[in-house]
């Protein structure tokens, strides 16, 4: 079986993926960040992280844009780089960083699977929950009114999407783009922890 030594979670909200990822890695002994890359991406460009993360999950830019810009790490404090284009750039280089510094860990979100999607020690995982149960972890956990919490999925599902469709060749939900899709509501939280540890091999 493959090493895996970094694991990346895209998740629908209220599928419990954020959960799923901290279990895990708490199980392995290793970090998982979500974000606290955005707190690093927010301090190297001098934004708020409030202010960023609205534009991570509402704003629409051009993919080509991002993936012309992403070398040059100078272009991003110039005026003519959106300040989504800008995030992106910066997270790609924290999740970059984190990766090349040898790092056993989890990363949740920031389109981390598509970002190191040339490395082969890197399992990409999407989490999934039919409706039901996403509404009732809004409610039960998120604190959601029931009557808004079918609105809410669909708003935070679409940001995410956007956030990351416009950043990367493959959709969101494309099943191409990931190594595991997991159900949390077949599955439970406890085992989707399991299927991910067993597929990640003996992380190092």
């Amino acid at each position: 079986m493959k090493k895996c030594s970094i694991i990346t979670i895209e998740r629908q909200y209220a599928s419990g993926g954020s959960e799923i990822g901290r279990l895990a890695a708490e199980k392995l002994g290793i970090k998982c960040y979500g974000h606290e890359i955005l707190d690093i991406a927010a301090e190297r460009i001098g934004m708020s992280r409030e202010y960023l993360r609205e534009i991570e999950e509402s704003a629409t830019s051009s993919m080509l844009y991002s993936m012309i810009m992403a070398p040059n790490a100078s272009m991003r404090t110039t005026d003519m780089v959106p300040p989504a284009d800008k995030l992106f750039i910066a997270e790609t280089e924290v999740i970059n960083e984190i990766a090349d510094r040898g790092e056993s860990c989890i990363i949740i979100g920031r389109a981390a699977g598509h970002v190191l999607e040339d490395r082969e020690d890197c399992l990409r995982v999407f989490i999934y929950s039919d409706k039901d149960a996403r509404v009732r972890r809004a409610v039960n956990e998120y604190g959601v009114s029931e009557k808004e919490a079918g609105s809410v999925l669909k708003r935070y599902d679409k940001r995410r999407a956007n956030f990351y469709n416009m950043n990367c060749a493959l959709g969101w939900e494309d099943r191409e783009a990931y190594d595991l899709m997991l159900d949390s509501s077949k599955l439970g939280i406890d085992g989707c922890v399991a299927v991910i540890l067993a597929a990640a091999g003996n992380i190092g």
